[in-house]
């Protein structure tokens, strides 16, 4: 069973993005990097939709 199929809610884009944005957050606010949540949101957007090879299940 591969990990798209076993979370749902994986397949939702947005929610991908909360939860990439949210860890990023608080990753750099636990070495005082702290950077506004809507420049880690246009930073994910320039990023693409692209999922890479290793998530698709290839």
């Amino acid at each position: 069973m591969k990990l798209r199929d076993r979370y749902r809610q994986l397949q939702d884009p947005a929610v991908v993005k909360a939860m990439v944005v949210r860890s990023v957050y608080a990753s750099m606010a636990l070495e005082n990097q702290t950077v506004s949540v809507e420049r880690l949101e246009a930073l994910y957007e320039q990023t693409g939709s692209t999922p890479p090879a290793a998530a698709t299940g290839r």
